[in-house]
């Protein structure tokens, strides 16, 4: 019984455990965008670059200008979908900027001064 026993632990501890990997890693992407008349490019690596990036645009949207980012996807057909989101959270509002800018859309970004709203728009 005993050399049962020993068997059983040893068939267990050979079975290989589950490669699990990880999600955190994203491809990198380049990104134009626009604030007022200027335009600029930013290449994203990682979930931080992303962060930084959004952070800068939206306080480019608090000092007045309209930001406008391009995905740089193409949708492959002519027709215009358009999302608006509407939020005071600027972390809600670079989240729903990353995702929709990754889906392929391209993402507008103003700021009222007077509400607090920052509005999201994306358009393929």
């Amino acid at each position: 019984m005993a050399l049962f026993a020993v068997l059983g632990v040893a068939a267990t501890s050979c079975q290989k455990d589950e490669l699990v990997v990880s999600q955190a890693s994203i491809a990198e992407v380049t990104v134009t965008y626009m604030a007022g008349n200027q335009y600029g490019s930013a290449v994203l690596a990682d979930d931080v670059a992303w962060d930084l990036f959004l952070t800068r645009m939206l306080a480019l949207a608090r000092e007045g200008y309209e930001v406008t980012i391009f995905s740089g996807l193409s949708s492959g057909h002519n027709s215009k979908e358009v999302v608006t989101f509407s939020t005071d959270n600027e972390d809600e509002a670079k989240h729903w900027a990353k995702n929709m800018t990754e889906q392929g859309y391209n993402v507008t970004i103003s700021f009222d001064d007077k509400t607090g709203i920052y509005t999201c728009t994306a358009m393929k």
